[in-house]
Order: C-alpha cells, then structure tokens, then sequence
C-alpha cells in the first residue's frame, strides 16, 4: 500500500472535469485507489463517490492505492493533480 498527500489547486475542486479525468486515470489500474478528505474514504473509480467528498479547491486530500500496480498508479495521478488535471492522455 502507498499514499501521498495532495492539496488541490485547481479552481474546480474535483468536479465535474477534474473528477472524470481523475476517474478515467485511476479506473485504468487494477489497484484499489482511495481518495480520504477529512476522514471521510472515497473510490477513487467512481464518479459519485468522489463528488460525494466535496473536495474543493485547497482541499487537502490524501491518495491510498493498494494492489499490484500501485506504484505506477501513485506515479500517475500524482502527475495528474500536479498538473492542475490539465493532462491528456
């Protein structure tokens, strides 16, 4: 298992784009992803549960991937979000 802490900076949060993109990333590994805001635990593959969280920007948010390609995973969506989600694949 890894993790890593993120403060988001993107004007959106993660809604509506942001999110997707995240979702589309994540969805693209075969690890477990979970975004955890305040003690609250999200997947990280689903569009609800990540809007569930209500991350808004300078949220602070900490990534936990688990599973067999999860370094990659972390590599990734740590790119992403440093990005600002402006990535495209």
């Amino acid at each position: 298992m890894v993790e890593r802490e993120f403060v988001i900076e993107n004007e959106a949060g993660l809604h509506a784009r942001p999110a997707a993109r995240l979702i589309k990333v994540a969805s693209s590994f075969m690890s477990d992803i979970s975004i955890i805001r305040n003690g609250k635990t999200g997947n990280a593959k689903s569009l609800l549960s990540v809007l569930a969280l209500g991350v808004f920007k300078g949220t602070k948010i900490t990534i936990r991937i688990d599973g067999p390609d999860e370094i990659t995973a972390l590599y990734k969506i740590s790119k992403l979000i440093e990005s600002n989600f402006s990535e495209e694949d």
